[in-house]
């Protein structure tokens, strides 16, 4: 199994670097761009897309996926698909259809403003238009399609950056926000052409209640995620201000670029999982990639770290402040990712346990938030979410043990653990570039040599109790 994950991973990897490469010139293009109340507004209406995507589609999405493994012909992964499909746009329409007419009461709640109503309404129709295309998109996965999945990735990331340039040039933020719309419709159409009637068919009844039963418990649970990890931009905005928002925004999307790291895994992970979970070497192959992924990730959230201020002065010179977030931010984006390597929950069905998981990390959260941000601002923010995705992952992680057990070998990760708070702390005196490359370059070494990153594991009594 790790050859096709490592095959398709690869390809996975590639259209999410280009993909989310031209969604990060986001960064450098708005904050010049737009004014920073209308770029912090930008943020909070894309934040509200997430909550949008995970509540009104009721996480259909990952019914199918669950059911899709199990189906028995592709005449049932068709009814499967094209079910959800139709659940998902009448899902939208409904949903577009109660909130238009209250956007300016909404802007006043979430942004802080009447006056972005307008702007609220054109990015409510993005909002529909992206999460019928996230399920489309979504199907060249399922399907083992990881090429055009790739494909249709870029292709939504260019139109929603060229279009949303274009538009900002000519109508400022709404502007933007009609770009992006238009940018999801045409990626959408794309991606329905591809699938050549593969998410079209008859519907299926029994097939919507099953995967619905599977989702349903999923959406509180995804609405905990988001307060866990989203729900900060709008104590921000209340309590500090959309400068601060301004700020968090500019430095959680920099942040952002250490889950290029994880999205090729993930990619093609899940679907295999799925499907070879019973064969016993599975879950050793699962703790060397787990224990591979570790190694390189805390290798780029130092550098991440260690650069804070050289990324930010050219993703937004005006953003300065913002360097002071990322050795909090970038390890909390991977934190908030790594639980597709504990897949026992998924296996097990066990949709409960991931709910209480989710709502335990969303009231830590909203607590730490509350109590950090009116004193600290967007630095209490990212200080709460890096605590809050690491208790997460933790319980996420000892949840799924219990169900689905893999052969990890702590010792060793517990070594580079404390390498990189050495390495962290050391850099902190240092202003020179040179020295802190020489900081990294130390610790990457460090790393290689406690030998995470070996193919295959050394010897069992060398490597510690695994848990």
């Amino acid at each position: 199994m790790i050859g096709e994950i490592l095959r398709d991973g690869s390809i996975y990897a590639a259209s999410a670097v280009l993909a989310r490469g031209l969604a990060f010139l986001v960064v450098p293009v708005y904050s010049r761009l737009l004014p920073q109340a209308d770029y912090a507004a930008l943020d909070l209406i894309a934040t509200a897309g997430v909550l949008v995507a995970l509540v009104v589609p009721l996480e259909v999405g990952q019914g199918m996926a669950r059911e899709w493994a199990d189906a028995a012909d592709d005449a049932a992964r068709r009814r499967l698909a094209a079910t959800a499909l139709a659940f998902t746009v009448a899902a939208y329409a409904l949903a577009l259809a109660l909130a238009l007419p209250c956007t300016d009461l909404l802007a006043a709640y979430w942004i802080g403003s009447r006056a972005y109503g307008g702007a609220l309404a054109v990015g409510l129709g993005q909002m529909a238009l992206n999460g019928v295309f996230l399920q489309l998109h979504a199907q060249f996965r399922w399907s083992r399609r990881p090429l055009a999945y790739g494909a249709v990735s870029v292709l939504n990331a260019a139109l929603a950056l060229g279009l949303g340039v274009i538009g900002g040039l000519l109508g400022g933020l709404v502007g933007v926000l009609a770009g992006q719309a238009l940018a999801a419709l045409c990626a959408a159409a794309t991606a329905a052409a591809l699938l050549r009637g593969a998410a079209f068919g008859p519907l299926d009844r029994f097939a919507l209640r099953r995967m619905l039963a599977f989702s349903l418990p999923l959406v509180p649970a995804g609405v905990a995620a988001f307060a866990a990890f989203y729900g900060n931009r709008g104590l921000l905005s209340a309590f500090a201000g959309l400068e601060q928002v301004a700020q968090y925004s500019v430095a959680s999307r920099i942040a952002a670029l250490t889950t290029l790291l994880v999205v090729g895994v993930q990619g093609a992970l899940t679907p295999l999982v799925y499907l070879h979970h019973r064969d016993a070497a599975v879950p050793k192959q699962l703790a060397r990639l787990f224990a591979a992924f570790v190694a390189l990730a805390l290798v780029l959230c130092l550098a991440v770290s260690l650069f804070a201020p050289e990324l930010v002065r050219v993703a937004a010179a005006a953003y300065g402040p913002a360097a002071a977030l990322l050795p909090w931010l970038a390890p909390a984006a991977l934190l908030a990712q790594m639980y597709v390597f504990a897949p026992g929950l998924g296996i097990a069905r066990a949709t409960g346990a991931q709910l209480v998981i989710t709502a335990a990390a969303a009231v830590l959260s909203l607590a730490l938030n509350g109590a950090l941000i009116p004193h600290y601002g967007a630095f209490g923010a990212a200080l709460a979410n890096l605590v809050a995705a690491a208790a997460y992952f933790g319980c996420w992680w000892v949840a799924g043990q219990r169900l689905y057990r893999l052969p990890v070998a702590w010792q060793p990760i517990g070594m580079a653990l404390a390498a990189y708070a050495a390495a962290l702390a050391a850099a902190r005196a240092m202003d020179a570039v040179g020295a802190r490359l020489l900081v990294l370059l130390a610790f990457a070494a460090v790393v290689a040599r406690l030998g995470l990153l070996r193919r295959r594991p050394a010897h069992d009594n060398s490597l510690g109790p695994a848990a």
